[in-house]
């Protein structure tokens, strides 16, 4: 038969990403999608654009995220003087500025090979670098 049981993400957590058993089902093969025993390779093929896309999303947070905290340090006052004049705070600030704009600079690189490269070759040669970059952004965010 079939199971289902939600898979326990970090993250997107309304997706409802979700495992699925299927045990001696027979599917007629009118509803086959692509050719039997080779559903993981696409899926794997899908997983550059997911990514990517997730990488775009945590880049811009990441910028939010530091916008709101340099907002913070200008109007937050401890020891006679706003945060942003602290040097560990300042020195802080710039590191995530870095963090995020280095991260920037691999996510425009990235973009320019997917635009430039023909689709078969990006998704057999930026598989690797695409999830470096994620990897990347999400320790970033």
């Amino acid at each position: 038969g079939v199971k289902t049981r939600k898979m326990k993400c970090s993250g997107v957590w309304s997706s409802g990403t979700t495992y699925i058993t299927f045990d001696d089902v027979k599917v007629p093969a009118s509803n086959l999608i692509g050719k039997e025993n080779a559903g993981f390779k696409m899926i794997m093929s899908n997983f550059n654009h997911e990514r990517f896309a997730i990488c775009c999303m945590t880049n811009r947070f990441s910028r939010v995220c530091l916008e709101e905290a340099l907002k913070f340090a200008n109007k937050r006052k401890t020891f006679g003087k706003t945060l942003i004049q602290h040097d560990v705070i300042r020195w802080k600030l710039a590191e995530m500025a870095r963090l995020i704009e280095s991260t920037h600079a691999w996510l425009e690189n990235l973009t320019y090979q997917l635009q430039t490269m023909h689709h078969m070759e990006a998704t057999m040669k930026l598989g690797g670098a695409t999830a470096l970059l994620k990897v990347q952004c999400t320790k970033v965010f």
